[in-house]
């Protein structure tokens, strides 16, 4: 029986760190995401537009622009705010810079 006990144990403290490294990882997710998005406004406004092609993905804007403020998905169309600048994807290309 003190097999089955310190077993059960070893798996309830494995689950319990598994618990805790997942949420370390998500609350340094979450800071790094905040310091861009603190690094963006305190410059003032995102790199300029012609930084932004079209026909870039998502994930090259991001690079050249960083995160957007906002992001909004409708349908086939995403919709990234930066500060004085809406990048417009469609097909996950963008179509649209304004």
């Amino acid at each position: 029986m003190d097999d089955q006990a310190n077993l059960i144990l070893m798996v309830l403290l494995g689950v319990l760190g598994i618990f805790i490294l997942v949420r370390i990882v998500k609350y340094a997710s979450r800071t790094v995401e905040d310091e861009q998005r603190k690094k963006q406004s305190a410059s003032g406004a995102p790199a300029p537009a012609k930084g932004v092609k079209l026909g870039m993905t998502p994930v090259e804007v991001e690079a050249a622009l960083g995160l957007p403020e906002t992001k909004a998905e409708l349908g086939e169309k995403l919709l990234y705010r930066f500060q004085g600048m809406t990048v417009e994807f469609h097909n996950g290309k963008v179509t649209d810079v304004r």
